[in-house]
């Protein structure tokens, strides 16, 4: 059996298919794929954010209204299920996880997809009040995507300012304590106070890191910096779709962050203090902290749980010559994988293990899209919500981070046994939820995935032989893909 394909192709893609040449340049052709954004292959109907976010309004609004002003629990339950049918409740979160993976199996530019699955993580969207439904899906397919031949800079600011992020975090809430808004006298409602949720996780989880040794006057400050941010519609009791800066709730004056003073310059009383947000953000980017943190993390979700410091070296230096452009930073990453990474084992994430079994194994993995066509008048049929249900299964539903740190990326959070035996119940019906491809023998699309994934011939061999002539093909996919080379790339 070949070697070239090695562990390359799971550590920076999904994998090689069955029926996928083996790259004579592996590096170039993983390269190739970050110089751009891919267009989306769906076939299907694909919604944009701002179509999403009108959606989302809406049903909280006749959701809201339905609570209010129906007593009779049964007739309460028979409304908010049509209005489940109608809004796509139950809808749309698996519609989004169908899109993303077939992109990831089915797209010529699976490298891509990796990344972008890494930044949708590291931006994560905490699971509460429909976003994960309704919203975070379009999120990081439309506005983490569409950065992705820019800069971090540029990824940090829409991520920042975009609708989820800033209702996630409850930046829309947050109102500076001396702010017009704030001193005005004539007010009778309680105003809100400052809410530090944005400033801490800008700082703490999208750029410079703990390591920067920031206080929690930076945090505040940086706090400050974010009022004024939000979305309103002018509309009482209704929630805004836009972000945009309102002067009149900024707090007013210059705020410093890590030794640095931001000043409130602006156009107009209504965009003064506008511009703090951009010069923060630019500096955060540009901190040789936070160019170290990401560096690290990129290398480890790439590479290995522990990666070594040339290899964060070369990724940092690549920032440095690039203004942190991101695909130089990406085939920086993709060096260090070519250079350093069949010395070093990953262990897969549950996802990630998924998408490269169905890849691996030409499976028609989410399903044709034909099936994800809904009428939104009845209940999403078994097939449409097979998505999240799996994900669910093996316990990594990427759109429902618990916490904005999103999901964990390294071994000792994914190896137990309860993950390995979800792992193992998946594997043994991996034919029937269509991971394996139905139309040749399982072995022999085995072979040809150990031919272009893996090196370890001996293994396979030893394995095989093991299994005997006559193993079924629950045995042989278990066995393949719950074995220590499958489960780790």
């Amino acid at each position: 059996m070949a070697s070239r394909g090695s562990r390359f192709y799971r550590k920076v893609g999904f994998g090689l298919g069955p029926d996928e040449d083996i790259p004579d340049d592996r590096l170039n052709w993983a390269a190739e794929q970050v110089s751009g954004v891919p267009p989306l292959i769906w076939p299907g109907k694909i919604r944009t954010v701002d179509e999403m976010l009108d959606i989302r309004t809406s049903f909280l609004s006749v959701e809201q209204k339905l609570e209010k002003t129906i007593k009779d629990p049964n007739e309460l339950r028979e409304k908010r299920d049509t209005l489940y049918h109608e809004k796509g409740r139950r809808f749309f979160g698996p519609y989004e996880l169908a899109m993303r993976h077939y992109q990831a199996i089915r797209s010529n530019n699976a490298v891509f997809e990796r990344f972008q699955h890494f930044w949708g993580n590291h931006f994560a969207i905490v699971d509460k009040i429909k976003l994960a439904t309704f919203n975070t899906g379009p999120y990081q397919r439309e506005t983490i995507r569409n950065q992705m031949d820019k800069r971090f800079a540029d990824l940090v600011m829409a991520a920042t300012l975009s609708f989820p992020m800033m209702r996630s975090l409850d930046n829309f809430l947050s109102r500076g304590p001396n702010s017009k808004f704030s001193k005005n006298k004539n007010r009778k409602k309680k105003v809100n106070g400052l809410n530090e949720n944005h400033g801490r996780e800008l700082l703490e989880l999208h750029t410079v890191s703990p390591m920067a040794g920031y206080s929690q006057k930076d945090v505040i400050n940086a706090a400050y910096i974010l009022t004024g941010w939000g979305m309103w519609d002018g509309k009482k009791g209704q929630e805004g779709k836009k972000v945009s800066f309102h002067g009149s709730i900024h707090e007013p004056g210059n705020h410093k962050v890590l030794g640095k003073i931001y000043k409130s310059t602006g156009f107009s009383e209504k965009t003064k203090g506008k511009n703090q947000l951009m010069d923060l953000v630019e500096d955060l980017c540009s901190n040789p902290i936070c160019i170290d943190f990401i560096a690290k993390k990129l290398c480890r979700h790439f590479v290995c749980d522990q990666p070594t410091k040339p290899m964060v070296d070369h990724v940092k230096a690549a920032w440095n010559a690039s203004n942190g452009a991101l695909p130089s930073i990406h085939i920086a990453v993709l060096e260090v994988a070519d250079k350093y990474g069949d010395a070093h084992y990953k262990f897969q994430s549950p996802e990630i293990w998924l998408l490269q079994s169905a890849r691996m194994l030409g499976g028609e993995w989410p399903g044709n899209p034909s099936l994800f066509e809904y009428n939104f008048r009845e209940k999403p049929t078994g097939k449409m919500r097979k998505p999240a249900r799996i994900l669910s299964e093996i316990g990594h539903s990427p759109f429902r981070a618990k916490q904005p740190n999103g999901f964990p990326d390294d071994m000792a959070s994914w190896l137990s046994p309860e993950y390995l035996v979800r792992r193992l119940t998946i594997a043994q019906s991996a034919k029937r939820i269509g991971l394996i491809d139905k139309k040749r023998p399982l072995k022999q699309t085995i072979l040809a995935a150990i031919e272009r994934n893996f090196d370890d011939n001996l293994f396979w061999e030893d394995l095989l032989k093991r299994l005997g002539s006559g193993a079924d093909n629950k045995s042989l996919s278990v066995a393949f893909l719950c074995s220590k080379e499958v489960l780790r790339s």
